[in-house]
């Protein structure tokens, strides 16, 4: 019995990672396509190919941001 309480409370915090996690990469790409979207005003845009998707599905928003600013260093 305690085993099968301890399996439900592992199930639902991993539910809650998931979620959190695709809540991550959803905020990412919006932010990336806001980004992108208004490169013709603002002069920034970053180009979308591997790279770039996997950085903002892996590290989201902070991704994004992250390659905005080494877009200015080089």
């Amino acid at each position: 019995m305690v085993l099968g309480f301890l399996l439900l409370v592992l199930l639902i915090r991993m539910r809650r990672a998931v979620g959190t996690a695709v809540a991550s990469a959803a905020m990412g790409f919006a932010a990336l396509g806001a980004v992108n979207l208004t490169g013709l005003a603002t002069g920034v845009a970053l180009p979308l190919n591997l790279f770039t998707v996997l950085v903002t599905l892996m590290l989201g928003m902070p991704g994004v941001v992250s390659m905005l600013v080494l877009q200015l260093f080089w």
